[in-house]
């Protein structure tokens, strides 16, 4: 695998258009949309976050022809916890990302702590994660995209017309795009899932959001590699170091609660957390990124033209870094089913689908059954109290908790 920090785009990506002067830049925007207008693919990729990143190196690898098309401008962050679990590191090895994620990690995580009013309890975990910035992570996949030939169209949306056919719209001009297959990548509420007419009959009540600030003095107090869970009527917070100085917290709320804000939710957490007030003093989130509604489940996931990989496949309520772990491995999924047939057909879509139901969707049940006992407070105090007292408890949260 190159080296994706030093790799200087070509000059067609819309990416190394960025900084020049205006008027060039817009001849090789220009350049880039009638490349791809003239083109067919093997396969389109909608989403360029972890899941839709690694489809595309992992098929362009293999051969393929491939189109990305990311809706973000590159370097923007994403609602997620920046944590990534350490049952990820053989998926990655298998898809040739491995050294690509740790070049960007800012730190590890090995420990997770859950509280609920007055009650707790610790729990290492049986491999050690990573914590990965999302606006790093994502710049340095798709940088390594470009590397192996993949086209990227960023920023520009696709719309799904019919069988392959997606209208790709950027910089005002738009074209339409075929390929074997259209990858879906694009996330909770996935517009390709909608527009094939999968998305859920019943939506979550839940929605995440995410954000991070300076607070150098109250990390000093930090314990290394911890990633810790607060409980609290109406949703609950996860906080990591994401660095020496910078302080990340995602979390969870559900619409119908009372504590209906991120900003809310912060504080309440403080009242029973002095580590958190202090931090909040130094500072707080000069904004949320926010995604939902979750859990999502699709009510299909793959045909003979479309796959949906990563939280547009299905998203329940990670705690530890598995929702990353799920992008990628939902992206193994579909390069094996590839490799196994040869291309991508009905008979592939049937392969993956399965897959995925054995390997990511069972486990995303468990969470749930998780989420259910530790989501509230009374439940999570007894959980707490009971995992405390009996070390078996402790290793079935393991279990289901860390995928």
């Amino acid at each position: 695998m190159g080296d994706a920090a030093n790799f200087v785009p070509r000059q067609h990506n819309a990416s190394a258009a960025r900084d020049m002067e205006p008027a060039a830049q817009a001849r090789a925007d220009s350049n880039l949309i009638s490349v791809l207008a003239q083109q067919s693919f093997d396969v389109i990729v909608v989403g360029g976050g972890p899941a839709g990143s690694s489809c595309a190196i992992a098929l362009a690898r293999e051969g393929a022809s491939v189109m990305l098309v990311d809706a973000r401008t590159r370097g923007r962050d994403k609602c997620c916890g920046h944590c990534l679990s350490g049952g990820a590191w053989t998926i990655l090895s298998e898809l040739g990302l491995r050294e690509l994620v740790q070049s960007v990690a800012t730190g590890a995580t090995g420990q997770v702590a859950w509280r609920s009013g007055t009650r707790g309890f610790e729990m290492n975990l049986p491999a050690l994660g990573a914590i990965t910035p999302r606006i790093e992570l994502d710049k340095k996949l798709l940088e390594e995209a470009e590397r192996v030939g993949v086209r990227v169209a960023q920023p520009a949306t696709a719309k799904w017309l019919a069988d392959g056919n997606v209208a790709v719209r950027m910089l005002g001009q738009e074209f339409s795009a075929r390929a074997k297959l259209v990858i879906a990548a694009d996330g909770l509420g996935s517009g390709i899932a909608r527009a094939r007419g999968w998305n859920p009959k019943s939506p979550g009540r839940k929605y995440g959001f995410a954000g991070s600030w300076r607070a150098p003095l109250a990390l000093s107090n930090w314990s290394a590699q911890r990633i810790e869970m607060r409980v609290v009527r109406g949703g609950y917070l996860g906080v990591v170091a994401e660095s020496q100085e910078h302080i990340h917290v995602a979390g969870l709320i559900d619409r119908n609660s009372k504590v209906s804000r991120p900003d809310d939710l912060l504080t309440e957490v403080a009242r029973d957390w002095p580590l958190l007030a202090q931090a909040l003093q130094e500072g707080r989130p000069t904004h949320w990124n926010a995604a939902g509604p979750l859990p999502w489940k699709p009510t299909c996931i793959a045909d003979e033209y479309t796959a949906l990989v990563g939280d547009a496949a299905g998203y329940a309520e990670p705690f530890s870094g598995e929702g990353m772990r799920w992008a990628f491995e939902s992206a193994r999924g579909v390069v094996r089913a590839w490799r196994e047939h040869n291309g991508w057909s009905a008979a592939a879509a049937r392969t993956y689908s399965k897959w995925h139901q054995d390997h990511i969707a069972r486990r995303q049940q468990k969470t749930l059954r998780t989420a259910w006992f530790l989501g509230e407070p009374k439940r999570a105090a007894l959980m707490c109290q009971t995992a405390r007292a009996f070390p078996r408890v402790a290793s079935w949260l393991a279990c289901n908790m860390v995928q």
